[in-house]
């Protein structure tokens, strides 16, 4: 017999057992892509909403006063935003002798996701100065 002989390449069955590994492991492969792909965008909306609730977060005591009261409204086509602001007293000294009134702030900015509603919510204390009686 002679090397020419000996060489003949692969056979049928090996050439399909070599196609099917290959097909499993793409498909997994793929599988585990299109995961990452999906998370990275599921954590880009969570940073984004987290973004747009501090922006809200900081404007609230500066440019929207510390009313007790509820608002809401949409930041975008995809985000909308809910505040809560209510009068915080627990543990804290009189209001008289400080001159300072605490506010409990909330908000909660919320976006459709694909499955479910999801939502970011920060919460803080804010103080702001009471008006005396003498208008200081």
């Amino acid at each position: 017999m002679s090397a020419a002989d000996r060489q003949r390449g692969f056979s049928l069955l090996e050439v399909l057992v070599a196609f099917a590994i290959l097909s499993v492991s793409l498909g997994v492969l793929l599988q585990v892509f299109a995961n990452g792909l999906r998370n990275a965008g599921i954590s880009d909306d969570y940073t984004r909403a987290t973004l747009y609730a501090e922006s809200i977060l900081a404007a609230i005591g500066t440019e929207v006063p510390l009313v007790d009261g509820e608002r809401s409204g949409p930041v975008n086509e995809q985000f909308s935003w809910r505040s809560v602001i209510s009068t915080y007293s627990e543990g804290l000294p009189d209001v008289e002798k400080t001159r300072v009134r605490a506010y409990r702030v909330e908000v909660e900015v919320s976006w459709a996701g694909l499955m479910q509603t999801r939502s970011v919510r920060l919460e803080t204390l804010k103080l702001a100065p009471v008006a005396t009686v003498d208008g200081r």
